[in-house]
């Protein structure tokens, strides 16, 4: 996620430079007065912004940023398993207020539905933001398996779709992620 926070969420511009505190130095001014810093002053408050827009003068920090990409999540798909199962797969959507889990164990299928609100929007978004699954890299591979469990997330954010997939290799978040679908599912997943 480290480049988006060098794009302006206002006007879309890369026009950025950094918001720097603390006393500057001699160089630290000169660069100021260049016009590839912005002094932010000598106080240094939580939650202050970190970036600037040199096109239309917006400033932002990363927490910001953040929570506006979770906030334009509008479908997350999961999918894990293996060739002999079990395999499960989860489809949040967001925009359609609906979850739908399919589960493939001992040879039988199953299926659920449930309703979403609004809210089970929200917090599902937050939850996800916690187990950082937009910071999770594209892919986790173990070179040396040649079968084993392949998992994949599918993220929607209305103008992108953002992969992330592995094979016998997991974030470090993972469990905890396989649990909270569980959890807001009520079957196994993982």
């Amino acid at each position: 996620m480290s480049g988006i926070y060098k794009k302006c969420p206002k006007c879309g511009s890369k026009n950025v430079i950094n918001i720097i505190y603390g006393m500057p130095s001699y160089e630290l001014f000169l660069e100021s007065e260049k016009g590839k810093v912005r002094l932010g002053g000598c106080e240094i408050i939580e939650g202050c912004p970190e970036y600037a827009c040199k096109d239309c003068n917006h400033e932002w920090n990363k927490q910001q940023i953040i929570d506006h990409a979770y906030g334009k999540i509008t479908r997350v798909r999961a999918f894990v398993g293996g060739f002999r199962g079990p395999n499960y797969e989860v489809d949040m959507d967001f925009r359609n207020l609906r979850l739908a889990w399919n589960g493939d164990e001992d040879e039988s299928k199953s299926q659920i539905t449930k309703v979403l609100d609004e809210q089970d929007c929200k917090n599902i978004a937050e939850h996800l933001k916690m187990l950082n699954l937009l910071g999770w890299k594209t892919k986790y591979e173990q070179p040396d398996v040649c079968d084993g469990t392949q998992w994949s997330v599918q993220i929607e954010t209305g103008d992108k779709t953002i992969h992330k997939y592995g094979s016998n290799k997991y974030p470090k978040e993972w469990k905890l992620f396989c649990k909270f679908i569980a959890a807001i599912a009520g079957q196994n997943f993982g």
